[in-house]
């Protein structure tokens, strides 16, 4: 029988950002905390969708909610970062470094920070694919033929100026 290893042997429990000559140490968030931020995310690719929001989602993207928020995904490294006079946008820098590195990986997260805040340009291969269309339904696959085998009789097209009938009627 193959027996799992300890879960926090591979999960990165902390994530270690030097700022400022310093390094800060940045504990994994709880459940709850990536449940929320699943959640804003959510809510972020519904704004992008033009989708409507409901009371309880602005509630939670309201200003009021930013500090605890912030709070929440830095934990007890929030305090020391205040302690040592961190901007504004350098504590919102980290909480975003913070989220991709619970939503996505450590090396999405390192790949942002060696960024410097910025999204990563595509590489080559990405370009190429977002220039090309795609041309996966052509339109010359041809009908379905009869399921049953049998086909039904065509009928010839009248012709200006002929009987549409034998008798003429």
């Amino acid at each position: 029988m193959t027996e799992l290893k300890e879960l926090n042997d591979f999960l990165s429990p902390t994530l270690v950002v030097p700022a400022g000559g310093k390094e800060y140490r940045i504990k994994a968030v709880s459940a709850k905390t990536g449940l929320r931020i699943q959640h804003m995310m959510t809510l972020g690719f519904k704004a992008q969708a033009g989708e409507s929001f409901t009371e309880k989602d602005i509630e939670l993207v309201s200003d009021d909610e930013e500090t605890d928020f912030f709070r929440s995904v830095l934990g007890d490294t929030y305090d020391e970062l205040l302690a040592d006079g961190v901007s504004y946008a350098g504590l919102r820098q980290l909480t975003s470094l913070v989220t991709i590195w619970t939503t996505q990986s450590f090396e999405a997260a390192q790949q942002y920070f060696l960024a410097a805040g910025k999204a990563p340009e595509p590489n080559r291969a990405q370009r190429r694919t977002a220039t090309r269309t795609s041309t996966a339904a052509a339109t010359t696959t041809p009908k379905r033929a009869s399921a049953s085998g049998t086909s039904t009789p065509k009928r010839a097209k009248a012709t200006p100026g002929s009987k549409s009938s034998p008798t003429g009627a």
